[in-house]
C-alpha cells in the first residue's frame, strides 16, 4: 500500500543557482496548493518572498524557489493562486522593508504567464490591513474575492477581532467595494489578545478562508485564533447552493452553530500550531485532502513563536454533509491515491514517427511528446490516441490547448461506446466558440448538445475538462464548472484524445474508475445491486431499505472487483448487519464481519483495499488491516431488521 508520513518530504530543484539554493526557508507556512496540469504547486508564506514546492503525487515536494518578490518589501503571507484564461493571478499581502507594524500588510496582485514565475506586480487591492485571500468562481461564473480584514468588527463592543469578507470581482484586480460579511468571531476559544486595548474588549481572529462546494453545499473553512495559541483550529461555515445567488448573497452559518467549540483539525500530543489550509484533490481527481501548517510539539519550548510551521496534509472525509479529518497525524499513512492510468509527458521529447509511450493506442495523425505537452501536430484527418485502460464507471481528465490556425479548430476527447462507428465525443469548436456533446451511433450522426462559450475564452491556451461517465449518463466539468450533461445511446468503453483537422497540444492525462451515487444518484446503481429481502428504493443520493417479513437485505457489488479499490459508504438506520465478501484466486470465499446487529446509525465507512492488504475504518477509526495476499473483495452485504439507508456511496480504482 502506498504510505506517507507528515511532513511530506521536501527537497531541493538541484538546477538552482547557489544563492537561491542557500535562501531556501526551512519551513512553509500558511500553504496554498493549486493543482494545474496533472502537477501541484504549493505557495507559502516567507519573509523574502513567496516560496514555491512543486511535485507530482503530493507525497514529495521541491523546493523551486521564489515564486515572487518585490524589491522594497517583505513579509509575504498567505498566498493564493487562481489560473483563469491563460493567466496566473497571485494574491497576497506584504509590507514596506523595515516596517515593523503588521497592520501596514496590504493585499496586493501579481501575474505570471506560468504557475513557477516569476510573477509581476499589477496592483493594490486595499490601502488598509487585508490578508489571506481565496479567488473563486461565483455561481454566475465570475469570480468573488474571500479574504480577512479588521475594519469590520474592530470596534466591536462584544467580539472585536478580524472577520472574512467576500466581494465580487469586476475583473481579477479590482473588488465590488460591496463586500459581505462571512465569517465573525462568537467563541472565547477565538481570542487571540486578552484586554487588547485596555478596556476590557478582548480581541478575536478568523481568518484563513478556503472556499469550496460539494454537492449541494458551500463551504468557507477557517482559521481561528493564531498559532501560538492550543485553541488554534480549522473550522467551516455553511451555506445551501442557490444558482441564482452569489456566494456573496448565501446564508452562512459555522458548524455546528456559533456557540459551541468543535474543531475539524487542531493541535494533539504530538502536533501543534494547526491552522490555515488549503483543500487539493488528489491524483485520482476523486480524494480531497486538506493541506496545512503545523509543528512538532518540542516540550519546553513548545509555546515560542519561531518560525518552524511545516506543510502537512490529511485526507478530508466525509459524512454527509459534515466534515471529518483523522490527524493531524504523525505516522505513516495511506498516501494520496494514484489514477489508474496517468500521464504528465514529462520524459525525452520524441521525434515524429516515435512511439509515444506505454499505454497509448493511435490512430492517424502525428502525436509526439513536446516538451512536457502530447502533440498532435497534422492538420490532415481525424486523429485518435486511446487509452488502454477501460471502465464504464470513470473520471477522465485532459488539458488542452489548441494550436491557432486560421482553419478553425474542431478537438477535444473521444469516448468509444461499441465499435468503432459508434463515438461520443467532447468537442471545443474555435471557429462557433462552442463546447458540445457528439454522439455517433453505427456511423449516425445524433443530435449535438453543446454550448457557447464565454466572449473572450481563448481556445490557443490550457483549458482542465473533467468526464464523468456512469453507464449512459456523460457529464463534463470545464474549468471547474459543471457545463455540459447528456444521456447518451450506448455505456462508454473506451476514453482517447481527438482532433479533426487540426493541430493540438494535451497535457495532465489522467482515468479513474469512479462511481458515485453523489453523481449521478442512487437509481442509477440500484440495477446493479442485488436484494435479498425487503422493499428498497431510491432516493437522490440515498438507498432506503424497509423490512418485509422482519428484514430488509441487499447486496452490492464491487464494479472494480479485480482491481485496487476504495469504497466508501454511509449508513443510517437501525439494527444492522454488515459484510464483506473476498474471493481468492481459485474462487474460495470468504466473509468478513464488519458490523453484526449493532446500531450503526450515522457511520461512515472507508474499505481500501490495495497492495495485498485490506484497511477498514469507520468515522476515521481502524477498524480492520490485514494481508488479503492472493483475495479481491466482490461486495458488501447489509441487513436490517429496521428500516436503514445507505447513502453517498462511492467506488474508486487506485492506481499504483
Amino acid at each position: 500500500m502506498n504510505m506517507y508520513t507528515n511532513p511530506p518530504l521536501v527537497v531541493k530543484d538541484e538546477s538552482l543557482r547557489d544563492s537561491a539554493a542557500s535562501s531556501a526557508p526551512a519551513y512553509h507556512p500558511d500553504p496554498y496548493v493549486l493543482k494545474w496540469n496533472g502537477k501541484y504547486y504549493a505557495y507559502a508564506t516567507a519573509e523574502a518572498g513567496v516560496t514555491l514546492l512543486t511535485s507530482k503525487d503530493m507525497k514529495m515536494w521541491t523546493f523551486q524557489g521564489f515564486a515572487y518578490q518585490e524589491e522594497g518589501r517583505s513579509g509575504y503571507w498567505a498566498p493564493a493562486v487562481m489560473y483563469d484564461n491563460g493567466q496566473f493571478y497571485l494574491y497576497v499581502s506584504n509590507m514596506p522593508s523595515g516596517g515593523d507594524d503588521v497592520h501596514q500588510q496590504f493585499m496586493r496582485v501579481a501575474v505570471s504567464a506560468s504557475p513557477e514565475g516569476p510573477f509581476e506586480y499589477r496592483k493594490t487591492l486595499f490601502d488598509t490591513f487585508s490578508i489571506d485571500a481565496h479567488v473563486v468562481r461565483d455561481t454566475d461564473g465570475g469570480f468573488v474575492l474571500f479574504y480577512s480584514t479588521n475594519e469590520t468588527y474592530g470596534i466591536d463592543a462584544h467580539r472585536a477581532g478580524t472577520v472574512i469578507l467576500a466581494d465580487r470581482l469586476l475583473d481579477p484586480f479590482t473588488p465590488e467595494g460591496k463586500p459581505k460579511l462571512i465569517v465573525r468571531p462568537t467563541l472565547d476559544e477565538e481570542v487571540f489578545a486578552v484586554n487588547r486595548f485596555g478596556d476590557g474588549r478582548n480581541w478575536h481572529t478568523i481568518e484563513g478562508a478556503f472556499h469550496l462546494k460539494r454537492g449541494a453545499k458551500h463551504y468557507v473553512m477557517y482559521s481561528g485564533n493564531a498559532y501560538t495559541s492550543p485553541y488554534y483550529y480549522v473550522g467551516y461555515s455553511m451555506a445551501d447552493h442557490a444558482a441564482d445567488h452569489s456566494l456573496t448573497e448565501l446564508e452562512w452559518s459555522k458548524y455546528p452553530d456559533d456557540d459551541t467549540y468543535e474543531p475539524l483539525l487542531r493541535q494533539n500530543a504530538k502536533v501543534e500550531g494547526v491552522g490555515h489550509n488549503s483543500v487539493a484533490k488528489a491524483p485520482n481527481n476523486v480524494d480531497d485532502w486538506i493541506v496545512y501548517h503545523g509543528r512538532e510539539v518540542r516540550g519546553d519550548d513548545a509555546a515560542d513563536e519561531k518560525e518552524r510551521r511545516q506543510l502537512r496534509m490529511d485526507p478530508l472525509l466525509w459524512h454527509g454533509d459534515r466534515m471529518m479529518v483523522p490527524g493531524p497525524s504523525w505516522e505513516a499513512v495511506a498516501a494520496p491515491a494514484m489514477p489508474a492510468f496517468r500521464d504528465l509527458f514529462d520524459r525525452k521529447d520524441t521525434a515524429q514517427g516515435d512511439e509515444i509511450g506505454s499505454g497509448w493506442t493511435t490512430n492517424g495523425g502525428e502525436w509526439r511528446i513536446d516538451g512536457g505537452s502530447l502533440l498532435q501536430a497534422s492538420q490532415f484527418g481525424i486523429s485518435r490516441a486511446f487509452v488502454e485502460p477501460s471502465y464504464a464507471h470513470a473520471l477522465f481528465e485532459l488539458n488542452v490547448r489548441w494550436e491557432r490556425s486560421h482553419m478553425g479548430g474542431l478537438y477535444g476527447a473521444v469516448l468509444q461506446a461499441g465499435d468503432e462507428t459508434s463515438l461520443i465525443e467532447v468537442l471545443f469548436d474555435a471557429g462557433k466558440r462552442t463546447i458540445g456533446i457528439y454522439e455517433t451511433v453505427r456511423g449516425i450522426r445524433l443530435e449535438q448538445r453543446s454550448r457557447v462559450l464565454p466572449v473572450g475564452f481563448r481556445f490557443d491556451v490550457y483549458h482542465q475538462v473533467v468526464i464523468r461517465t456512469s453507464g449512459n449518463a456523460v457529464m463534463v466539468e470545464l474549468d471547474g464548472v459543471q457545463t455540459l450533461s447528456a444521456s447518451c445511446v450506448s455505456p462508454v468503453q473506451r476514453y482517447g484524445l481527438v482532433t479533426h483537422y487540426t493541430s493540438v497540444c494535451f497535457a495532465g492525462i489522467s482515468l479513474t474508475g469512479f462511481l458515485s451515487f453523489l453523481e449521478t444518484g442512487a437509481a442509477a446503481c440500484l440495477s446493479a445491486c442485488e436484494v435479498s429481502a425487503g422493499d428498497w428504493s431510491a432516493a437522490g443520493t440515498a438507498l432506503i431499505g424497509c423490512p418485509t417479513a422482519g428484514l430488509s437485505s441487499l447486496r452490492l457489488n464491487n464494479p472494480f472487483q479485480d482491481e485496487a479499490t476504495t469504497c466508501r459508504f454511509e449508513l443510517e438506520g437501525g439494527i444492522a448487519k454488515l459484510q464483506l465478501s473476498l474471493v481468492s484466486a481459485n474462487g474460495e470465499v470468504r466473509s468478513v464481519i464488519l458490523q453484526d446487529n449493532s446500531i450503526v446509525g450515522g457511520c461512515t465507512w472507508f474499505i481500501r483495499h490495495a497492495g495485498q492488504r485490506l484497511h477498514i475504518s469507520m468515522d476515521g477509526e481502524t477498524v480492520l488491516s490485514e494481508s488479503v495476499q492472493g483475495e479481491t473483495w466482490r461486495s458488501i452485504a447489509v441487513s436490517s431488521e429496521r428500516k436503514i439507508i445507505l447513502s453517498q456511496l462511492e467506488w474508486t480504482a487506485l492506481g499504483s
